[in-house]
C-alpha cells in the first residue's frame, strides 16, 4: 500500500488493537494495515480462518476479550456489534487510549487514495467485490476491502500499489456518512437494520449525507430501477428521469443511472441465461457498447454487474478491458456459493437474510433448477423479524419447502414474543404449502436429511452460523 515503510512489530508497544478482529470487516482492515507496516493486534471470541491468517502475517491475537489485551495499544478499532460493557473498551477508556468505530478507520485508508464506495442496503459485498476484481483485472493494481471473501482472489482485502481504493461502505449503523469518495455507487435503498433506524426516513437521511461527502469533481453511480435510490436522488434535488451527462449535484458530482428501464442511462438489453450466468448487452445513451458475460447467477447480478461498467467508464477503461473483467468475476463466498452437487442432491450457502434477497437469491435457484428447492433459512435478529415477519413471509414463493431455524441473535438481546414462529404463521397467511419450524440447525439437518428427494436443491440461508450446516448437511448425505 504505497510507499514503503518499516514494519512495527507488536513488540514495539504501539499497536493498533481490533475487539472483534476476526470478523469480515474488521479483518480487512487489519490486513491493510498490517501490509502497509503497521503492528496490529486483535481479540475475538474464538479462532477463525480470519484469526489464523492474520496471525500468519504477523497479527498478535487473543482468543476471549480481557481487560490485558488492550495494555500497550495505541488506538483500539471496535464495530457497531461491540458492546461498551467490552472489558477492552472499559480499559481502553480507563487508560486514555483512542478508540475508534471500524468505519472512521476504513474512511482514513479510503482517504488517502481516489476513493470508490459502493453502498446499498443489497449487492454491496457481490458490487466492490466485482469492481475490485475489474480493476485489477485491467492492471490498475487497486486496494481494496469487502464484505466477502472474493473467490478468485481468496481474500476480503488487498493492498495495491495504485491510487485506486475500492471500499464496501456499510449503512446499517448509520457509519455510512464517514466516508468521502471520489466515486459512489448506490446499488439500492431500502428499510433495514431496525435495530438502528426507526424508519426508512432515516435511512435516506444516511444516504442523502453520503452523497453530500462526494469530493468535488467526483461521480455517483445510482440504480435507477430502484425506488429508493430514485427516492434519494429526488431529495438530492435532481430531476427524474436523469438527464444524460447533465444531471449533477452541487461541487460538480456527475450522477449516473443504471438499469434495466429507458430512463437509465447505462442499460441492459437482449438478457439472456448462459447456464450458470447471463449474457446481455449494454447501452449507453443509444450507444451499443457490447455483448457482456457475467458468470454468476441471478438477474440482481445483471445490475451489480452494470454499476461495475459504468465505473470501468468513468476511470477510463475501454470496453473489451471491462467486458473481461466482469467475465473474470467468480462470485464471493457465502454468495450462492455451491458446497456440494452430486447426481441427488446440489447444495448451495447464501447470505441472505432480508426479505429481498431472499426472493432474489430463491429467484436464481428457481432460473438454475427445475427440481424440487428446500430453503433452510435462519433469521437474523431478533429485530428484523420482528418488523419484517410479514415481508418474510412472503418471499418464499420460489422454494418448495422452507425450513425456518431459531433466530440467529447476533449481538441483539431477544425480544419477548419474538421467535422464527411470526415468520411461520406469514408464511401461513400467504398460502406456503410446505413450511416448518423445527428449532436447532441441528435439527434442522436432521429433518432435511430425512425428508430429502433426489433432485433436490437445498439452500442454506442467513448471516449467522447457518454457513456451517451446508458442509455437515453434505457429509450426512454422503456427498463428496
Amino acid at each position: 500500500m504505497g510507499k514503503e515503510r518499516k514494519r512495527r512489530t507488536v513488540t514495539d508497544g504501539l499497536t493498533i488493537h481490533f475487539v472483534g478482529i476476526g470478523g469480515i470487516g474488521m479483518s480487512g482492515i487489519a490486513h491493510l494495515l498490517l501490509e502497509a507496516g503497521e503492528a496490529v493486534s486483535g481479540s475475538d471470541v474464538k479462532e477463525s480462518q480470519q484469526t489464523r491468517e492474520l496471525a500468519a502475517k504477523g497479527a498478535r491475537i487473543y482468543i476471549g476479550h480481557a481487560a490485558e489485551n488492550v495494555h500497550g495499544a495505541r488506538e483500539v478499532v471496535v464495530s457497531s456489534a461491540i458492546r461498551p460493557t467490552n472489558p477492552e473498551i472499559i480499559e481502553a477508556r480507563r487508560l486514555g487510549i483512542p478508540i475508534r468505530h471500524r468505519s472512521e478507520k476504513l474512511a482514513e485508508l479510503l482517504d488517502a487514495r481516489r476513493g470508490i464506495t459502493i453502498a446499498g442496503t443489497h449487492g454491496k459485498t457481490t458490487t466492490s467485490s466485482m469492481a475490485a476484481t475489474l480493476l485489477a483485472t485491467a492492471g490498475l493494481n487497486p486496494s481494496y476491502a469487502v464484505g466477502g471473501v472474493i473467490n478468485t482472489a481468496d481474500s476480503n482485502a488487498a493492498g495495491g500499489g495504485s491510487e485506486w481504493f475500492v471500499a464496501e461502505a456499510d449503512e446499517s449503523d448509520g457509519s455510512l456518512v464517514n466516508f468521502h469518495p471520489e466515486i459512489a455507487i448506490i446499488t439500492n435503498v431500502e428499510l433495514d437494520h431496525t435495530d438502528y433506524y426507526e424508519n426508512l426516513e432515516q435511512v435516506y437521511n444516511v444516504f442523502l449525507a453520503h452523497l453530500k461527502n462526494i469530493k468535488a469533481g467526483g461521480s455517483v453511480v445510482a440504480c435507477v430501477d430502484d425506488p429508493g435510490v430514485r427516492e434519494v436522488l429526488s431529495r438530492a434535488g435532481l430531476s427524474l428521469p436523469l438527464q444524460s451527462g447533465c444531471s449533477r449535484l452541487p461541487n460538480d458530482v456527475r450522477v449516473m443511472g443504471y438499469g434495466t428501464t429507458e430512463e437509465a442511462e447505462l442499460r441492459a438489453e437482449g438478457i439472456e441465461s448462459n447456464g450458470f450466468g447471463y449474457t446481455y448487452t449494454a447501452v449507453q445513451n443509444g450507444e451499443r457498447l457490447g455483448r457482456f458475460s457475467l458468470n454468476v447467477p441471478g438477474q440482481h447480478n445483471v445490475l451489480n454487474s452494470l454499476a461495475v461498467i459504468a465505473l470501468g467508464r468513468i476511470v477510463g477503461l475501454d470496453t473489451e478491458t471491462i467486458a473481461r473483467g466482469i467475465a473474470a468475476f467468480r462470485g464471493v463466498r457465502r454468495r450462492f456459493q455451491v458446497i456440494a452437487k452430486t447426481e441427488q442432491v446440489t447444495i448451495v450457502d447464501d447470505y441472505a437474510h432480508h426479505p429481498t434477497e431472499l426472493k432474489a437469491t430463491l429467484a436464481a435457484a428457481r432460473s438454475l433448477h427445475a427440481g424440487r428447492i428446500v430453503a433452510i433459512f435462519q433469521p437474523h435478529r431478533y429485530s428484523r423479524t420482528q418488523s419484517l415477519a410479514r415481508e418474510f413471509g412472503a418471499a418464499f414463493h420460489d422454494a418448495d419447502v422452507v425450513v425456518l431455524t431459531d433466530i440467529y441473535p447476533a449481538s441483539e438481546d431477544p425480544i419477548a414474543g419474538v421467535t422464527s414462529e411470526l415468520i411461520l404463521q406469514a408464511l401461513a397467511e400467504n398460502h406456503h404449502p410446505a413450511a416448518f419450524y423445527v428449532g436447532s440447525l441441528e435439527a434442522a439437518e436432521e429433518f432435511v436429511a430425512a425428508n430429502v428427494r433426489p433432485g433436490d436443491m437445498i439452500l442454506t440461508l442467513g448471516a449467522g452460523d447457518i454457513t456451517k450446516c451446508g458442509p455437515s448437511l453434505a457429509r450426512r448425505l454422503g456427498c463428496k
